[in-house]
């Protein structure tokens, strides 16, 4: 996935309730981007952290199991999305993402 350059509105809510009792409105946890080739896709926003000094999104796109991670920056009311080309970078922000996504299934393994 390549989406460099797209924004996002940054007031998206991160939801993490499910189920009947969740009053939440689940489609603001949904974006589209404009990809490279002139298409448009929809993704889940799963989680955003700042980290380092740094700002990351975890994106999945509406309807696949993988994510993608990428980096953010605030300009005015939108987050600009770049690729995260370091590959240090990159593993040791998806650890993050990892640890923080298993202690959510925990918690929601626990509640059962």
């Amino acid at each position: 996935m390549t989406t460099k350059d797209n924004n996002i509105n940054p007031a998206e809510h991160v939801h993490e309730c499910e189920g009947e009792d969740c009053d939440c409105d689940h489609e603001s946890n949904i974006i589209t981007l404009d990809m490279e080739d002139g298409s448009q896709k929809d993704f889940m926003v799963l989680d955003m952290i700042q980290e380092d000094g740094g700002n990351y999104i975890a994106l999945s796109e509406v309807g696949a199991m993988e994510y993608d991670i990428l980096r953010f920056e605030e300009i005015e009311d939108n987050l600009e999305l770049s690729i995260i080309e370091d590959d240090e970078e990159y593993n040791r922000i998806a650890k993050v993402f990892e640890e923080r996504f298993a202690s959510v299934m925990d918690i929601d393994d626990d509640e059962e």
